[in-house]
């Protein structure tokens, strides 16, 4: 760039600017021409001349992504210098820019956690919400870089925007973001520890998805990383509550990737593994077919259900029988042995197709499916007991809806846990715990109505 473009872009003049290309029409494209080169817009974004700025990028947008010699593009420039407004501005005309990386892998959304202006934070991660996974040269994310400067109100607005975030891979970036180790192993949470900043752990550790006890290059857990330090007491006792960290020679300390892989396999983790490659094994288009043939098959075992072979009993209407008038109405008039045969071998084919449904749909179906497809089951059982010859109480309904529901949920489960992160484990019991809970509380008084039907 000529002297005379330099003068023109630090006074930000667009008349001046304008003169310049009617001297020589090609200024801006031979300054385009250098890989790496401060451009007019570099020299605006530093100054904030936004009229200026947003004239160039208007003329020459390659110039919003070119790296200056120094390795910043017009973005970082203006963060650097405090320019708000025109990195509001620039940000306007592609919200991919938050993401260009500078030197060193900086991002602007990494200096804007560096300078703490948590505005611009907000405003990045709402327009470019991919931006929270970049990582510099170190392998440091923007959490890292909080740690690092010491900014617990950045750290803060982070991990919040990740627990709120609806974004599709919102629960993945969760799990992986919070729990990203740098070049050194080291963790936001042992970067944390490493300062003694009890704040910044005591937030951490009640965030449900970061893992305590995974250990660094020097084999060190976010515990250890405290020895050596003063006064770190407070810091020390928010670390060791109940279910939280552990030093690095302890059971409860996360394995490396080399160790769990030198480990032999458990059998549930052989049965894990099996069900996995199945289920990827499994294409698209078959998939589809698989879903729509379980569905046709749990709909005409539901149907069987609610029409037993032999049909249902009606009643005479003799008010004058010694037998109680509804003691065979709505019951199944087979024998009981063949009823139980018959509905034996429903039920089966019934669970089956359930199971089936459970494992082939795609994991990002089965929490919005999970309640439908455990009431149907719920309706299934009851349905059997209502029409049954036999006798049964709550408890029996209680045990049939629960064995049910795991029976058809254990295989996906295991898939899941197999192919997630462990952390995955903890999520599923507390899931599997609550929906018992919910047949618990929901199927003890429609046992009790069962009853009172049937005449237990």
């Amino acid at each position: 760039m000529d002297e005379r473009m330099r003068e023109v872009s630090e006074a930000g003049n667009v008349n001046d600017l304008y003169e310049l290309i009617q001297q020589n029409p090609y200024v801006l494209k031979r300054i385009d021409e250098f890989p790496f080169v401060d451009t007019p817009l570099h020299r605006a974004a530093s100054g904030g001349h936004i009229d200026f700025a947003m004239e160039i990028v208007n003329l020459k947008p390659s110039f919003l992504r070119k790296l200056n010699p120094s390795g910043f593009s017009p973005m970082h420039l203006a963060l650097q210098n405090d320019k708000i407004l025109v990195a509001s501005e620039l940000l306007k005309v592609d919200k991919d820019l938050v993401r260009v990386k500078g030197k060193g892998g900086l991002t602007p959304l990494h200096l804007a956690v560096e300078k703490g202006n948590l505005d611009l934070v907000a405003e990045f991660l709402d327009a470019c919400p991919e931006c929270i996974t970049d990582v510099t040269i170190q392998g440091q994310t923007a959490l890292h870089i909080a740690a690092i400067f010491n900014n617990f109100d950045a750290l803060e607005l982070l991990i919040r925007w990740l627990q709120k975030t609806t974004h599709k891979d919102g629960d993945i970036w969760e799990e992986e973001v919070l729990n990203k180790k740098d070049r050194t192993g080291n963790t936001v949470l042992h970067l944390a520890a490493s300062i003694n900043h009890c704040r910044m752990v005591k937030l951490l550790v009640k965030c449900k998805t970061v893992m305590k006890n995974k250990i660094n290059m020097n084999g060190q857990t976010p515990l250890e990383m405290l020895e050596g330090q003063d006064d770190t007491r407070e810091t020390e006792s928010a670390l060791r509550q109940p279910g939280r960290c552990f030093k690095a020679n302890t059971k409860f300390a996360c394995r490396s990737l080399a160790d769990s892989l030198r480990k032999e396999s458990s059998c549930a983790e052989k049965l894990q593994k099996f069900l996995a490659r199945q289920n990827n094994k499994i294409s698209n288009g078959m998939r589809d077919a698989m879903l729509v043939v379980a569905a046709l098959i749990l709909t005409a075992s539901f149907q069987a259900c609610l029409s037993p072979p032999g049909g249902l009993g009606q009643g005479d209407g003799n008010m004058n029988s010694t037998m109680s008038p509804n003691s065979r109405v709505g019951l199944s008039t087979m024998l009981p042995t063949n009823f139980g045969f018959t509905f034996a071998m429903n039920t089966a084919t019934f669970l089956t197709s359930t199971c089936m449904v459970f494992f082939l749909l795609p994991d990002e179906a089965i929490t919005p499916l999970t309640v439908p497809l455990l009431l149907l089951i719920l309706c299934y059982v009851n349905s059997v007991l209502l029409v049954s010859p036999f006798e049964f109480d709550s408890i029996a309904l209680l045990i049939g809806a629960v064995g049910s529901y795991i029976f058809v949920s254990w295989p996906k489960i295991l898939d899941l846990c197999y192919r997630r992160r462990p952390t995955f484990w903890l999520g599923t019991i507390k899931n599997v715990l609550l929906i018992i809970l919910l047949l618990c509380v929901t199927v003890l008084p429609v046992g009790k109505i069962v009853c009172s039907i049937k005449g237990c």
